[in-house]
């Protein structure tokens, strides 16, 4: 992440968790699959989906317009399941050499996080896979197969009943879950291009917010 988004994260003891349909898609195309059904499910439904439907005969018509709704009140916070750290996603997820990766583990975020919220690994599938939709939020965790160097992670965060969305409202975009974060946050690395200052800002932070962790060099050479 770049460095004023840890610094946000750091200084407000929360993760950001933006709206899924305002999600950015990486190679700068608009956001197509987020949530939505894939073009495969135009075809067929999967295996998973006719099986409910035919055990509980489900009459599903009318319900086409309910993923694009759902879009815009659920929110998501994403992360790489890896152990090192990729050239890909330092090149897609920075903007510059000002910029840190912050790791994590699986246990931590299902341990430290709200238990209402959703924790699961993305599945990549070509486009003419069909997913399974029989769950308000399963088709969150699917992904075009060109995404896979991704690895996925994800934390999401369904609307409560008494939460109100407005579509057009920036204060709408996203959501803040409060963190611990020296449960959290494992280990923080900065950008192997990383200068002398922000190496500084980075470790000011640290000794004022996060006194347990230090900063890492990068063990990559871009």
């Amino acid at each position: 992440m770049d460095f004023w988004k840890f610094e946000d994260l750091i200084r407000s003891s929360t993760l950001y968790f933006p709206r899924a349909d305002k999600l950015k898609d990486p190679f700068g195309e608009e956001d197509m699959f987020e949530g939505r059904p894939s073009p495969g499910n135009a075809q067929r439904r999967s295996k998973s989906d006719e099986a409910f439907n035919q055990l509980y005969r489900i009459d599903d018509r009318g319900t086409a317009d309910y993923p694009e709704v759902h879009r815009t009140v659920v929110v998501i916070s994403c992360w790489h399941r890896d152990t090192r750290e990729t050239f890909e996603m330092w090149r897609l997820y920075t903007k510059s050499a000002d910029s840190v990766v912050i790791t994590s583990s699986g246990r931590a975020l299902r341990k430290f996080l709200p238990q209402e919220l959703m924790k699961h690994g993305v599945s990549y599938k070509p486009p003419d896979f069909p997913r399974t939709q029989f769950t308000h939020n399963s088709l969150f965790f699917y992904k075009p197969d060109r995404y896979r160097f991704e690895r996925e992670f994800r934390v999401l965060r369904s609307p409560n009943e008494d939460e109100s969305f407005y579509r057009d409202d920036p204060k709408d975009w996203f959501r803040r879950v409060p963190i611990k974060p020296k449960k959290i946050i494992h280990r923080i690395i900065t950008h192997p291009d990383a200068g002398r200052e922000t190496k500084l800002k980075v470790e000011e932070l640290l000794r004022t917010y996060l006194p347990c962790r230090r900063r890492e060099d990068s063990g990559l050479e871009l």
